[in-house]
């Protein structure tokens, strides 16, 4: 959908489309900054405004089970990594993106993402790992780093039943943006939302219900869901598991990969735009 020439950002939905005169084309569709059925909006365009469609993005390796190879978008970077390489991100429009599997899904589960970041920013919202939808009533896990407000951030959106939607979060007592590499873990299980920053723990109630039902799942790394923030600099290791570790697990170099969701060593780029 954001091979060619893009419309727009925003949300949107159904469109219809059809020839005005000489090359003029009409784009009737739904848009919206926070729903896709906020707005009708109309779009009027010719050939010429048109760009080629883009190649193959690059891709790097997931390791989980049978798992494809995610895009790099951008031109991310490999970079010095914890574990061998990583990927630098410019802030921009740099991210990795997750092929859908429907393993990607958290559901109901216990669940731990483990993931390293290195970054210097003072300013803006930098989205390290996002799964789900956005916004206050679609299912969703993210973890980012909130500089301005001297936090690091995990939350979760989770759907009880058809309609019911909880929300909870938890917070660092510090940013972690002094250009070192950090160890990010959120956990969800036995009735809490831990995250912790280099052993360092916090803990909040968990929220009953699904993260991922009924939500325009995507995954991914160095963005938020709908493009309007990205990461700036770099992430290693980010792996996701379908339940809950230890802390003894977490503290191997090399934890066991039962309940791999997904495993991004984030060492290589393979291909080119």
């Amino acid at each position: 959908m954001d091979r060619g020439t893009v419309v727009t950002k925003d949300w949107s939905g159904y469109s219809d489309m059809a020839r005005i005169d000489g090359d003029s084309v009409g784009l009737l569709y739904e848009g919206g900054a926070v729903s896709a059925t906020d707005e009708i909006r109309f779009a009027r365009f010719n050939e010429a405004w048109l760009q080629p469609r883009r190649g193959p993005d690059p891709t790097t390796a997931d390791l989980a089970p049978l798992a494809k190879r995610p895009a790099v978008l951008g031109g991310a970077q490999e970079t010095d990594g914890v574990l061998g390489g990583a990927l630098s991100f410019d802030g921009v429009d740099d991210a990795v993106r997750l092929p859908y599997s429907d393993r990607l899904p958290l559901g109901t589960e216990d669940f731990t993402v483990s993931l390293w970041f290195r970054y210097t920013a003072t300013s803006g919202d930098q989205p390290f790992l996002w799964m789900g939808g956005v916004g206050t009533t679609q299912p969703q896990v993210w973890l980012r780093g909130e500089p301005a407000g001297n936090r690091v951030r995990a939350l979760i959106t989770a759907r009880d039943g058809a309609t019911a939607v909880h929300t909870t979060s938890v917070v660092t007592a510090g940013a972690y943006n002094d250009g070192q590499w950090h160890q990010a873990v959120l956990r969800r299980g036995g009735g809490q939302l831990t995250l912790s920053v280099d052993g360092t723990a916090v803990s909040t109630a968990d929220v009953v219900g699904s993260v991922s039902r009924n939500s325009p799942f995507g995954v991914h790394v160095g963005q938020r869901m709908d493009s309007l923030q990205y990461f700036t600099g770099s992430i290693d290791e980010v792996h996701v598991w379908e339940r809950l570790l230890t802390d003894d697990e977490l503290a191997a170099r090399h934890p066991s990969p039962a309940g791999t969701v997904l495993w991004l060593p984030m060492d290589h780029v393979s291909g080119s735009h």
